[in-house]
């Protein structure tokens, strides 16, 4: 990073600090979001804005805590997602915003969520390409990964637990859902160090409050994602294989193709979506389980409730807290108006809790029938396409601290991510 950048990133971050506090002492809503105790429990102030009315103003626009519009937001066919987070946020807003709340430059990069990507495009152009990505990213190419990543995930397992005591976010959590994207893009084994550092610097993308350092070493890390894909689909194209990024190579749907900058959104956005997300639906499912020792009884009890549990985990701790919406025309959702063009943030995680849908929601029950309705992974068509990858790591990695370990228990406090909108744990110590 260039001196000018550290300046200019510290500059960003200072001003940014004092308009948040700027915002909590005027009462703003936003500012109480950004509070440093939302790291901590966020779910208590979820819980006070659903109660207050179903959508609540900021200074950046409305926000909903609610199960039935934000389901309903999100299925919506007067709806569109921006070109990236960041500028849903910012839509509509002054420079000074844009500077405070935007991301750095990406000129000359394809972005995984920019207007390449599947993350950003709305039908018809989103409908074409998850389309083609759909016919080889299928369910049965999923469950077929699943004995070799049983052996990755075992062998990490095992390695950690020859300790009396181990750190399961930088043992296991931390490790084994990159080792499985590069399984499923046939990563070779050298570059699997790399893929963990890329995929860990590109998490800042989830957060549009970020530290700049944060952002501008996200940048540094893409450019040189995009490096090596160039470099990887001129060889596969060579030498195809059975992998993914073959199959993507060579899809083809009644005459159409992935672009060159589709393929590289693509398999940029497998890396950036399907890494931090499950290492944190890993690491919040486990310490749920630890604090709810009757539910990690029943789970020793009986393996067979683990896909039960992955869902109720899902739901009780996600590991993205929101997401947002822009209608493009004045659309009314369980009798709420919200207006064309003005960006709403939904609360998923919050919504998650909405006692109208699930029953004692505060609760953390992995019997519960309807677990699988959160909107942990959104829903309409921009559910998350690796949703089912999510889960099969979560279950293998679950089965396994039940059949190797079984007794979860803490060696130490565990610490959290500063983050916001990416919910999950820096550190987990646990007992062998």
């Amino acid at each position: 990073m260039s001196v000018l950048e550290q300046v200019g990133g510290g500059v960003r971050d200072a001003v940014r600090a004092v308009a948040m506090a700027g915002l909590r002492a005027r009462g703003d809503l936003l500012g109480e979001l950004m509070a440093p105790q939302m790291i901590t429990d966020p779910y208590p102030m979820y819980r006070r804005l659903r109660e207050a009315g179903p959508v609540a103003r900021t200074a950046m626009g409305p926000l909903t805590t609610r199960y039935a519009i934000c389901d309903g937001l999100l299925r919506h066919p007067a709806t569109v997602t921006g070109t990236s987070r960041r500028r849903e946020i910012t839509a509509g807003t002054g420079r000074v915003q844009q500077w405070l709340f935007g991301s750095p430059s990406r000129d000359g990069l394809v972005d995984p969520t920019g207007p390449d990507s599947m993350i950003s495009k709305n039908p018809p152009d989103h409908t074409r390409l998850r389309k083609l990505v759909s016919k080889v990213f299928t369910p049965a190419s999923i469950g077929a990964l699943k004995p070799r990543l049983t052996e990755i995930a075992a062998g990490l397992v095992d390695r950690a637990r020859t300790a009396p005591s181990f750190d399961l976010m930088r043992e296991v959590a931390g490790v084994f859902p990159v080792l499985a994207i590069c399984e499923v893009l046939a990563i070779p084994q050298p570059d699997h160090e790399r893929f963990r550092q890329w995929g860990s610097d590109l998490a800042a993308d989830l957060d549009a409050m970020a530290p700049a350092s944060k952002q501008l070493a996200a940048n540094r890390s893409l450019a040189a994602l995009q490096v090596y894909f160039l470099d990887l689909f001129e060889t596969r194209r060579a030498a195809p294989g059975d992998d993914l990024v073959s199959k993507l190579i060579a899809v083809e749907e009644e005459g159409d193709r992935l672009t060159a900058d589709e393929l590289l959104a693509t398999c940029m956005l497998l890396l950036f979506a399907g890494f931090e997300t499950t290492v944190n639906l890993i690491g919040n499912g486990t310490l749920a389980l630890i604090r709810h020792q009757d539910q990690l009884q029943l789970l020793r009890d009986d393996h067979d409730l683990v896909p039960g549990a992955v869902e109720e985990l899902l739901r009780f701790d996600p590991p993205i807290q929101l997401s947002s919406r822009v209608p493009t025309e004045d659309v009314e959702i369980d009798g709420v108006l919200l207006e064309a063009d003005q960006p709403v943030s939904l609360m998923l995680a919050g919504a998650n809790r909405d006692p109208a849908v699930f029953s004692d929601p505060e609760t953390l029950d992995i019997t519960r029938s309807n677990a699988r309705k959160h909107l942990s992974f959104a829903a309409g068509p921009h559910h998350c396409l690796g949703a089912a990858l999510a889960r099969l790591e979560a279950d293998i990695v679950f089965r396994l601290l039940l059949e190797r370990i079984g007794d979860l228990r803490l060696a130490g406090e565990p610490r959290r991510r500063p983050t916001f909108v990416l919910r999950g744990l820096t550190s987990l110590p646990l007992h062998s």
